[in-house]
């Protein structure tokens, strides 16, 4: 399959497996704990995995300018004042939310800019 212009698309399979399942309804057991715990009533739990998506990828972070579109920091590599603060930097992703890291590395570019504007190499 191929787009408008001739270049090759890219198809995408995600089947869960045994394990990501089990953690599934694994979670959905310790919240519904948590919930009555709490004094909740009523709990129905689900174990669909429907409607929940990260998107990451396509700006691969590293050292090498060959290799990586972002430095460590997630600056771009050929453009010095351009950062990307968010997930495209990540070449691949598991099923764990990667929200807290994608603010952890965004305050720590931050932290980076920062620095390199107070030497005057911003």
């Amino acid at each position: 399959m191929v787009d408008a212009w001739g270049i090759p698309v890219v198809r995408i399979h995600l089947t869960p497996r045994e394990n990501e399942i089990a953690m599934l309804r694994d979670m959905a057991d310790a919240a519904a704990e948590m919930l009555e715990a709490a004094g909740g009533r009523d709990i129905r739990q689900t174990h669909g995995r429907g409607g929940v998506a990260h998107e990451l990828g396509g700006a691969r972070m590293g050292v090498d300018p060959k290799r990586a579109v972002l430095t460590p920091f997630q600056r771009l590599h050929d453009i010095a004042n351009v950062y990307v603060l968010d997930g495209s930097g990540f070449p691949s992703s598991a099923w764990q939310n990667p929200t807290l890291t994608l603010m952890s590395l965004a305050v720590r570019s931050c932290d980076h800019l920062l620095d390199q504007w107070k030497k005057g190499e911003a």
